[in-house]
């Protein structure tokens, strides 16, 4: 996947202001965190918030994982950003097309 694809899909996945929101809580909060806190900070029902979730997700801007809960047959999902840094200036779009 070239710069411009990786960009592309990593400014698309951040441009619906709720995906901005869960980034912004989980860098706040800079902890894992379970879809019903993120959900209610935001104050989104679960399901919207597991959508947004997902999408920031496949784009390796968050990640998850899986806790299963003692002597309970449950797994809990937790949430995590993860570091990312996003520049973006012509020259550096001219410098990719000129390749």
């Amino acid at each position: 996947m070239t710069y411009i694809e990786q960009l592309s899909r990593k400014l698309k996945a951040l441009a619906h202001p709720v995906r901005l929101k869960i980034v912004i809580v989980l860098a706040k909060e800079d902890k894992d965190m379970y879809l019903n806190q993120i959900a209610n900070k935001l104050e989104i029902n679960r399901a919207l918030a597991k959508i947004h979730l997902k999408k920031l997700e496949r784009e390796n801007i968050i990640k998850s994982r899986v806790v299963l809960v003692e002597g309970e047959a449950r797994a809990l999902r937790y949430y995590r950003l993860n570091e990312f840094d996003i520049h973006v200036s012509p020259n550096r779009l001219k410098q990719e097309v000129e390749k």
